[in-house]
């Protein structure tokens, strides 16, 4: 299910984090389900453990998922409304907002945009 962008730009644990973000705002991963290993995502998308653990680690502190030791992590019954989900979202779309500005994209063209993906 995630899937990693070596060519990217963005930091691969930052994909990581977005996509396990998306997949549980989605509902893939309701509250108090359990999310795939660190060790099964490494090996899935062929990236180094301790990658994917920077990723569950940044998740954790904001409160997003929960790790039980030996038995693994879980998403949080706060990560549905958390602000650091917000502020992500927010912060993705200025970094995009900017990129549009910088290549002559209007206000206009920007709200376009964003309510057909949106629909998406």
């Amino acid at each position: 299910m995630i899937v990693v962008d070596k060519q990217s730009r963005t930091p691969v644990y930052e994909q990581i984090k977005t996509q396990i973000l998306t997949l549980i705002n989605l509902g893939i991963y309701p509250a108090d389900s359990k999310l795939p290993s660190i060790r099964q995502i490494s090996s899935d998308t062929g990236v180094n453990v301790n990658t994917v653990k920077k990723a569950f680690y940044d998740l954790e502190l904001s409160g997003i998922i929960y790790t039980v030791p030996g038995t693994g992590s879980f998403v949080s019954e706060s990560a549905f409304g958390n602000t650091a989900v917000k502020e992500k979202a927010k912060k993705e779309i200025m970094n995009a907002l900017d990129t549009a500005k910088s290549i002559g994209i209007t206000k206009a063209e920007a709200q376009e945009i964003l309510s057909a993906v949106y629909k998406e």
